[in-house]
């Protein structure tokens, strides 16, 4: 009852200094607060203190740029720091490092005057198709929420600001502007919130970024139950944005609590004016926004500052030490020094060091595997044909270098786990009386059930510029292998649950399989590769395991006869009434240790360990009964266990899954053409009703074709979007849609007035 009346006494507080302060604004002005400036930054008042805030994308380095700002990656931004992609840096499992990671992004974002970096991205792997799992942690939200806390954290720690994305249910990219993710209440609490929530309350960003895509009907922007969760329940205090072009009607997103939108919109104003004025939104509301924005500039009035290039340069590498994960050593590695070696592959010259679209950095430097270990080989090749065939056949061991040739990028879906034909068919040409090390250059899942045919294989992920001498210094033994997964590699990709579900229908993702994601859904069943999964140079054995009230403690010894890092996780079986069946993360730990020496771990319990969201309760609950304690090196090897009970509720019941009509909503006339508003997705104007709006559709996606990123945006990209990008304001966006409706003329004439800014 005390904190129900001090959050009411705080509001009242909040409302009386936030109406004195912005009385120096008129209407009009603090609407156009709602809307960027430029394509990267907000709106100044400077008659109410209120300065611009620059944002920069990341996450795996600052993308800074000039004039021509796009979000796609398309323009070039200016140089800086290359770190690991987030599914590279999660394999880590290293808090302290990914910390460091954000300070030093921190710290560049300060040399280009950057507030507030676009990062972390906090989406679950929920399919391995998904295109832009590069730019995620992994499967698991406990993993995501203490990983993106770490690296909110690092950037707080350098003066720049953390902006958690995208908000939420956001695990695809195909028609990722329409789609509607379809969920229960239970598994958007527990698996897809729950890392917001984590890095929410251990890190205090100051923005969070909403989802392009809607959840459960209405759009992640306007949706103000998901924000509700964020402010009132989470304690969020700072800005919420749009993805950019992610906005489809400003004033329901003001009035669910979304502050600005991005970039620019000159149909801002047209459309909160309206609401005002219908009566659909109150001044207060706006007012509400304009405070939150207000707050979050006064936090970044920084001077431009320099940092420690060189230093970062070194970081990064010390990241990719930590981040390669060793799949398979049969004794090959580390190399022994006499080896006869035979290099292979396109990417051991021209090193692929992370995904495209908005996260693409313009590194600093780069280096590549051969540059590394050429002193040390007979020959390189980079195709696979003869010339590489027959230099392997003078080498007894060879380095071939594979990976997804096709790229891993924002705006479109994989449609396939498999490596290229090509790369499989040359490894099973060299694998008879070689030793054949693979090394993998990709930030997500592929198949690997050729891994039969070689004798070592070693995942390098998207490391960044420095992952290349991080990977050669593996293979020879001066840096001992700590990555473990973070996703799970299964045998075959129809091995997923609804497998062929994913990514089928444009507007409508279902998600069936609930929480039985990733190592959840595989904790009784064959993988390739287990999440947590990770081998060493050295070996470690587990014991002594006590489990209290506060947490577990055990022993860890390294057995081996080198150095190594190893992370212990902490997984929880919950009690039958809980209806979990499966193991769950819920801590970990990484140590390096010397041969020899043995080291005691604590891994405690915390407000997260033994909770279950009771969708008909409307609150966390804990179910009574026995919990299982495990602690491993993966979720597939659990070496010690115990039990602890807790009280609760008998149990807690899933929900059903919401209704969903499975189609987008069109108008059509009487020949069946369709007639555009500003929500119709840009293909559809192939059929509309008027011969400009099929002209433009066609010609557009013909010549975006064969870039994927550009493509795929484009074609599911809301007409009210495109009238965003292109500037237009209501007039011109008007005689747009004319044109596009039959009415061209008229449409035209409209569309060439000119629109009175604001």
């Amino acid at each position: 009852m005390r904190s129900c009346c001090k959050i009411k006494i705080s509001m009242i507080k909040l409302i009386i200094v936030g109406e004195y302060t912005l009385k120096n604004l008129s209407i009009d002005e603090k609407i156009c607060l709602l809307t960027g400036e430029g394509y990267w930054t907000t709106v100044s008042a400077p008659t109410e203190n209120i300065s611009s805030i620059r944002f920069s994308d990341g996450p795996a380095g600052v993308r800074p740029q000039g004039d021509k700002g796009d979000n796609l990656g398309k323009n070039k931004s200016f140089p800086a720091t290359c770190f690991p992609s987030h599914s590279a840096l999660s394999c880590s499992w290293n808090r302290r490092l990914i910390e460091g990671v954000g300070q030093r992004i921190g710290e560049e974002a300060g040399v280009f005057g950057v507030d507030i970096m676009l990062a972390p991205d906090i989406n679950i792997k929920r399919n391995p198709l998904c295109g832009r799992n590069f730019e995620y942690f992994s499967e698991d939200p406990y993993l995501n929420g203490k990983a993106g806390a770490s690296y909110a954290n690092g950037l707080k720690s350098s003066g720049a600001g953390a902006c958690l994305k995208h908000y939420a249910v956001n695990n695809r990219e195909f028609a990722r502007m329409v789609c509607n993710s379809v969920i229960d209440k239970r598994t958007l609490r527990e698996l897809y919130l729950t890392g917001f929530e984590i890095a929410v309350k251990e890190s205090a960003p100051c923005a969070v970024m909403t989802a392009y895509n809607k959840v459960n009907g209405v759009y992640c922007n306007e949706n103000g139950g998901l924000l509700d969760i964020l402010r009132n329940e989470w304690g969020f205090d700072g800005i919420v944005i749009s993805d950019w072009g992610g906005t489809h009607n400003r004033a329901a997103a003001a009035k669910a609590g979304a502050d600005i939108e991005m970039p620019p919109c000159r149909l801002t104003y047209h459309e909160v004016k309206k609401a005002l004025e219908n009566g659909e939104m109150s001044e207060r509301e706006i007012d509400e926004c304009v405070k939150r924005i207000k707050s979050t500039s006064a936090k970044f009035r920084r001077e431009k500052q320099d940092c420690d290039f060189k230093e970062h340069a070194e970081y990064s590498k010390k990241c990719a030490d930590e981040c390669a994960v060793l799949l398979k050593n049969d004794g090959v590695l580390p190399l022994k020094g006499n080896e006869k070696i035979a290099l292979i592959g396109e990417v051991a010259k021209n090193p692929v060091i992370q995904g495209g679209g908005s996260s693409k950095v313009n590194p600093l430097s780069t280096v590549s595997l051969y540059d590394c270990i050429k002193q040390n080989i007979i020959g390189y090749e980079r195709g696979l044909g003869g010339k590489a065939l027959k230099l392997c056949s003078r080498a007894d061991t060879v380095i071939f270098c594979a990976g997804l040739e096709s790229g891993e990028h924002e705006g479109a879906d994989r449609t396939t786990l498999c490596l290229p034909e090509k790369q499989i068919n040359f490894i099973n040409k060299i694998s008879a009386n070689k030793k054949v090390i693979v090394v993998l250059f990709c930030g997500s899942v592929v198949d690997l059930n050729w891994d039969d045919k070689v004798n070592a294989l070693l995942y390098a992920g998207l490391s960044g510029q420095a992952g290349a001498q991080s990977v050669a210094d593996i293979l020879t033994g001066k840096v001992n292998p700590s990555g473990k997964l973070t996703e799970t590699f299964p045998l075959n990709y129809d091995d997923i649950p609804y497998a062929n579900e994913f990514g089928k229908d444009p507007y409508s993702e279902i998600y069936r399989e609930r929480m039985a994601v990733g190592y959840r859904y595989f904790y009784d069943k064959q993988v390739k590769y287990p999440f947590g999964y990770g081998l060493s140079y050295t070996s470690f054995e587990y014991d002594g395991l006590t489990v209290s009230g506060e947490g577990a403690s055990f022993y860890i010894t390294n057995t081996g006869k080198v150095r190594g890092g190893e992370v212990a996780q902490m997984y929880i079986r919950f009690p039958d009434g809980a209806n979990s069946p499966f193991i769950q993360l819920k801590g970990f730990e990484k140590v390096f240790l010397n041969p020899d020496e043995k080291v005691k771990v604590f891994i405690p319990f915390d407000e997260y360990s033994f909770r279950s969201y009771d969708a008909e309760r409307g609150r966390w609950v804990e179910v009574e009964g026995e919990y299982k304690i495990y602690i491993g090196s993966s979720s597939s090897d659990l070496r010690l266990s115990g039990v602890i009970a807790r009280q609760g509720v008998q149990s807690v019941s899933l929900c059903p899954l919401p209704e969903d009509a499975g189609y987008y909503p069109i108008q059509k006339n009487k020949r069946g053409r369709i007639i555009a508003d500003l929500q119709t997705p840009f293909c559809l104007l192939k059929n509309s009703a008027g011969f400009a709006g099929r002209l433009l559709a066609r010609l557009a996606l013909r010549f975006t074709k064969n870039n994927p990123t550009v493509y795929g945006t484009l074609e599911y990209l809301p007409l009210r979007t495109l009238a965003q990008y292109g500037k237009f304001g209501k007039k011109r966006t008007e005689g747009f849609l004319m044109m596009c409706n039959g009415k061209f003329f008229k449409g035209l004439f409209r569309f060439l007035k000119k629109d009175k800014d604001i």
